[in-house]
């Protein structure tokens, strides 16, 4: 989170009289030195202005304007020692001037000296009251000594002296937020700035619109307020002013992703870096960027020049994530356990981790046994209090945790449960921990539930939150993903804690009691696990919401084409090495058939000539495929299903909701059920839509499946005809079924809480 930051930047800050009124006329020479030097230093010529300075004292060792300004050049220099040395000489010199007692306290709290610099501050107040910029550094270095009231005080005296003084608005805003933050953690409120503190910043940046401290402040804020359009503006401005500022570039492209413009974010750090020297911090930031981006090559690029620069845990993450979108999976692990291991298993660091490891296993032992690491990180957190008597006729207060309320495949499955919630048995939280917001959350606001904004809260802050909401049953429909919010989980606010929906196997989080499963998924054959324990729904786990404007159907294209066309749209980090090996053997039964797959990283040309050298080497001709990036619009991303006839699923992670797409563009999707969770999806959602005869438990059958749908053209084209109003009649889009099943679960977990809670404390 961007912090706001003391306004300290050092300034010329010369004395109001100039250097040459301050000297008797019988050293008319050492005042012309000063005159000249005064202005070289004001041109910016340091060395020059120093060696007059030098020249001076020459004559007068103690002259006190020179070691003034020689002490102001220190400040500027970042050498305490000799600003407190040449500010001492002058304020010995001329004791009752307040301009020198300034510069001594400047010196002074530069050395971390702080008592003195107080002492300093003060003196120069009692030698002129109206000195407003000695107010407001007196209120600094009381800041710093820890008393925020005093140094409140001081801005505001500063501000009622000089109302046009902009640092004495960005150091009040920059208290009051501090203030508010320290209070938050005490009453546990919302911490969101108020309008004061962000009154008193843009009233600075009003002020001195070319100070990019001023600007960075008014950015700081606005981002906390979870306000990133406008806080991009403030770090623009700062930018525009100082080039070289890292942070505000830093802050800068957070609101950019934050928005989810990663080409701006793009844009804006390698133009920093093309001006400045390489900072390990931005070329991670690029290597973000461009991996979302689908040009994971680069990604990687720039990522490892980061890692010569600076050996990083979260840098090697980084890498690990790039690699994992350029189809390296077993090394993009290995860097990301690297990572892990250099942070001293930091927790926040898991997730690519513990993620990664689903496209890779087929076998859920190694994944449970990954995740059982991280439990016992987590477990010294769990503070589990004693659930609520409920009373009869009492509403289940259930709360769900994500930072997927936005443009996701995550409100495809929970829209329709939130919409058919029964609302006389059940109170609803909705904590939406993502500062972005569209129409999807806007949409998701407009059914009712209470909602409550988080990504801004410390997990402390939201654990004490949730606890006086109340709530008795909460869900976590995040996982080990971006946005995790599993400290918050590990503590326990509620008395029963569930995983679902975003993450694909157990959490590893003890305190998380259940997940939500069903018969296919888990249908009693998964090794034990401490927590996570498996909530079996008497029906698919997934419910789906068709989007409310798909393109038409056209007819199959093998009409067309005279040719079978399968195809995938999934990520590219699920296309693994035994799923290329799946495609081809059923292309290999299908004479002729094309494969046509989109992905955000097939716009890398590596991608491409890796995918071809694979299934070349199964006897597919890189003729056969077609290797497409991915559609800017979701119009365009769904009309590209009307150019397939049949899509195949991944392995062994499973596709969720390109699968959902696929049936309500008409093609009907064959999938490899495994072993784990993530290869037992599309089974449970060809179940829900009556399909389980596209369900293959082998690689053998995933091609004989794959080829006795490719002979049924006439079937292909009846399919297609009826497809949607088939799956609107099933259960996979059937909301108060769903929601009345998984109530029901909701309800037997409450109802198993005594358990719950003996084997937890």
């Amino acid at each position: 989170m961007a912090k706001i930051k003391t306004h300290t930047k050092p300034k010329a800050n010369l004395n109001p009289r100039s250097a040459a009124q301050q000297l008797p006329q019988r050293v008319m020479g050492a005042g012309a030195l000063l005159a000249a030097a005064e202005q070289r230093i004001q041109m910016g010529q340091f060395e020059s202005a120093a060696d007059l300075l030098r020249q001076v004292l020459d004559g007068d060792a103690g002259s006190a304007p020179a070691n003034n300004l020689l002490a102001i050049l220190a400040l500027m220099r970042n050498d305490s020692a000799a600003a407190v040395n040449h500010a001492s000489r002058a304020a010995e010199r001329a004791p009752r001037d307040a301009s020198l007692q300034f510069t001594l306290g400047r010196a002074f709290k530069a050395a971390g000296d702080l008592d003195r610099a107080v002492a300093a501050y003060r003196r120069a107040i009692e030698l002129n009251p109206g000195f407003a910029e000695a107010h407001v550094s007196l209120g600094i270095a009381l800041k710093a000594q820890g008393d925020l009231e005093a140094a409140i005080a001081c801005y505001e005296r500063a501000i009622r002296i000089n109302p046009q003084l902009a640092v004495a608005h960005s150091n009040l805003g920059a208290a009051l937020s501090l203030r508010a933050e320290r209070k938050s953690l005490v009453d546990g409120d919302d911490n969101l700035p108020t309008p004061d503190m962000i009154e008193a910043q843009q009233r600075a940046a009003a002020l001195d619109p070319h100070d990019p401290e001023v600007q960075r402040n008014l950015g700081a804020i606005l981002l906390r307020a979870g306000r990133p359009a406008e806080a991009m503006h403030a770090f623009n401005a700062a930018l525009t002013h100082d080039p070289t500022d890292l942070e505000s570039c830093m802050h800068f492209g957070k609101c950019l992703v934050d928005l989810g413009d990663h080409g701006l974010a793009r844009g804006l750090y390698e133009k920093w870096l093309a001006g400045n020297a390489h900072n390990p911090k931005v070329m991670r930031a690029l290597a973000n960027a461009l991996t979302m981006l689908g040009e994971s090559d680069a990604g990687i690029d720039w990522a490892e020049r980061s890692l010569a620069l600076e050996a990083n845990p979260i840098t090697a993450m980084q890498l690990g994530n790039s690699l994992l979108q350029a189809r390296r999976i077993p090394e993009g692990l290995a860097r990301c356990r690297e990572g892990v291991e250099q942070s001293g298993r930091d927790i926040a660091l898991y997730p690519v981790l513990l993620m990664g490891l689903n496209y890779l296993h087929e076998d859920p032992q190694p994944l449970f046994d990954a995740h059982a690491e991280i439990a016992t990180r987590l477990a010294p957190y769990l503070d589990r209090q004693p659930p609520r008597v409920r009373q009869p006729g009492d509403k289940l207060r259930v709360g769900y945790v994500s930072g997927d309320f936005i443009r996701h495949s995550v409100p495809f499955f929970m829209e329709p449960l939130l919409q058919h919630h029964e609302q006389s048995a059940f109170e609803v939280t909705l904590y939406h921990n993502n500062p972005r917001s569209d129409a999807v959350t806007e949409r998701l606001k407009s059914l009712g539930h209470r909602w409550v904004e988080c990504a801004h809260l410390s997990d402390e802050v939201l654990d004490r939150r949730i606890r006086a909401d109340g709530i008795d049953v909460l869900i976590d429909l995040t996982g080990q993903t971006a946005n995790s919010r599993m400290l918050v989980f590990a503590r326990a606010p509620a008395p029963v804690q569930i995983g679902y929906l975003g993450y694909p196997t157990v959490s590893g989080v003890p305190a998380i009691d259940w997940r939500i499963t069903d018969a296919t998924i888990d249908p009693g054959d998964m090794p034990a696990f401490a927590s996570d324990r498996p909530l079996v729904l008497p029906r698919s786990m997934f419910c789906y919401r068709p989007p409310s404007a798909a393109p038409a159907l056209s007819t199959p294209p093998v009409a067309r084409n005279g040719h079978i066309t399968f195809g995938s749209f999934n990520n590219i980090a699920k296309v693994t090495d035994h799923t290329l090996a799946l495609w081809a053997a059923a292309m290999r039964a299908v004479p002729g058939s094309r494969l046509l797959l989109k992905s955000a990283s097939m716009a890398q040309a590596s991608n491409r000539a890796d995918i071809e050298s694979v299934m070349a080497a199964h006897g597919i001709d890189a003729t056969r495929l077609t290797l497409q990036a991915r559609q800017a619009a979701d119009s365009d991303h769904l009309a590209l299903y009307n150019e397939v006839d049949i899509a195949l699923d991944t392995y062994p992670y499973n596709g969720a909701t390109t699968t959902c797409e696929a049936l309500w563009m008409g093609v009907p999707v064959v999938t490899r059920r495994g072993r784990t969770h993530t290869s037992r999806m599309g089974a449970s959602l060809l179940g829900a839509i009556g399909r389980t005869d596209w369900v293959t438990d082998s690689d053998d059958d995933f091609a004989r499946g794959a080829a006795a749908l490719a002979a049924d053209v006439p079937g292909l084209v009846r399919w297609r005809e009826g497809s949607r109003h088939h799956i609107a009649a099933s259960a996979l889009c059937d909301g108060g079924g769903f929601a009345r099943a998984f109530e029901a679960a909701l309800e037997q977990a409450w109802a198993e809480i005594p358990v719950v809670f003996h084997e937890s404390s």
